[in-house]
């Protein structure tokens, strides 16, 4: 490698390192003046290993301070923390609070685990008519190929709402011509396919 090719190279980690390190200032910035999307993304780049050091602690701060003007991704991702209990200690009833925040903001993945929540009773008493009106929901509003398995296996089997084989059928193959491989897997072990027309 030649002088004037190190010196390129040289030149554009540095602008590199200087672009992030300006970004984060500008984030900064703008969280502490209390822009709620600014506090999410700098919540973000504590969370993530990448170009900031990671610092769980600083990350839950800014999400924490996001969630509470309503900004819904920082909601999804404090309840997604708690419900799977990701670097810091497992809370199914904040991941719940938070969750119940990120669904009322439009968030369907937040939905779809409010779903999951009341299923399996955690965080919340078990439910299965509730816990299939959030997989509909998630299915129905948010396009979830997950959603719309749940939703078709709760209809399958008459679990928490009355047993419908056809309406069933038709959510688990919308689930799989999403591309959801859990689905193509029950359709086929179920042999659904001698229900087509």
């Amino acid at each position: 490698m030649n002088n004037i090719m190190k010196k390129s190279v040289l030149f554009a980690v540095v602008s590199l390192f200087y672009l992030s390190a300006n970004s984060q200032i500008t984030f900064m910035r703008a969280a502490q003046d209390g822009d709620a999307n600014a506090q999410y993304k700098l919540g973000r780049m504590y969370s993530q290993d990448n170009r900031y050091q990671k610092d769980i602690a600083k990350s839950l701060y800014w999400y924490k301070k996001a969630a509470t003007q309503n900004q819904k991704d920082a909601a999804l991702a404090l309840g997604e923390l708690y419900y799977y209990g990701i670097e810091v200690q497992q809370n199914f009833h904040l991941a719940f609070t938070y969750f119940n925040q990120a669904d009322t903001l439009g968030m369907y993945e937040a939905t779809y685990c409010l779903g999951e929540m009341y299923e399996k009773g955690v965080g919340t008493n078990k439910n299965l008519q509730t816990a299939f009106s959030y997989y509909k929901k998630a299915a129905d509003k948010g396009n979830l190929a997950k959603a719309m398995f749940k939703t078709g296996t709760m209809l399958y089997y008459g679990q928490g709402v009355k047993k419908d084989i056809a309406k069933g059928i038709n959510y688990i193959k919308l689930a799989f011509n999403e591309g959801y491989p859990t689905a193509l897997e029950f359709w086929n072990k179920e042999e659904l396919w001698q229900y087509e027309d």
